[in-house]
């Protein structure tokens, strides 16, 4: 990406954060530089093949309006919750944090976006990788494409990717194996239905974590038979 992208990237997508914060009362030049800081990351990660003003004003627009989503829905729980204070009144509870002292902290927007996505990130970079479903440069890849983005839209994304992996190697061990564990076509069936009902990276990593179960089960007792036609005699152990 050349020096004037970037340049035009950065003026732009700082100009367009700050008017978006600050129409909704928020002036902490920390939020902003933080919201300012991964619309931009993303910006140029999804710019990587297509680097011309169209797609940049594009996926420009689509991150201006995924953050004033997310204010939106954050300025919305701040205002239900100070409902509910007034509302309780001069409450037991209320008052026991009169007598206490304590304040609970609350997290900002920031904090509270890199907790959703916390979980999801290290399946990616752990698990993710150790099953071989991606390598360590996707995830790290994956990880900063979806920092714009709402994590549950993220996850949806990131389980397709998955899934796919995972439906090519089982394929791909079922044909050179004549099947394995899975020799009837009901039994190919099923596991392609539970690869497509996973919805969720934990589910997928768990449901990947069984199928090679499985596989490592069957090449352990046929070991001396189709491995030995395929892999010249040698185990096959679990990826």
């Amino acid at each position: 990406m050349d020096r004037d992208l970037q340049q035009l990237i950065e003026v732009n997508v700082k100009g367009r954060v700050f008017v978006a914060c600050s129409s909704r009362g928020i002036t902490d030049l920390s939020i902003i530089q933080y919201y300012g800081d991964v619309i931009r990351q993303t910006i140029e990660a999804g710019l990587s093949g297509d680097a011309s003003p169209l797609a940049f004003n594009k996926l420009l627009d689509e991150q201006i309006a995924w953050l004033e989503a997310e204010l939106d829905r954050e300025s919305d729980a701040r205002e239900e919750q100070a409902n509910q204070v007034v509302n309780d009144g001069d409450s037991p509870q209320k008052r026991v944090r009169k007598e206490s002292g304590y304040v609970p902290e609350a997290k900002s927007m920031p904090e509270k976006l890199a907790d959703r996505r916390a979980g999801m990130d290290a399946l990616l970079k752990n698990e993710c990788v150790t099953l071989k479903l991606i390598t360590p440069g996707q995830a790290k890849k994956m990880t900063r494409r979806f920092l714009g983005k709402d994590p549950k839209v993220a996850e949806e994304e990131v389980v397709v990717e998955l899934r796919n992996t995972l439906y090519s190697q089982i394929r791909q061990f079922i044909r050179s194996h004549e099947g394995g564990p899975w020799t009837s076509h009901s039994a190919q069936s099923d596991l392609r239905m539970d690869i497509a009902a996973t919805q969720s990276v934990r589910a997928v990593v768990t449901l990947t974590q069984h199928i090679f179960n499985e596989r490592d089960e069957w090449l352990q007792d046929n070991k001396g038979g189709l491995t030995g036609r395929f892999f010249g005699g040698r185990f096959w152990t679990k990826r």
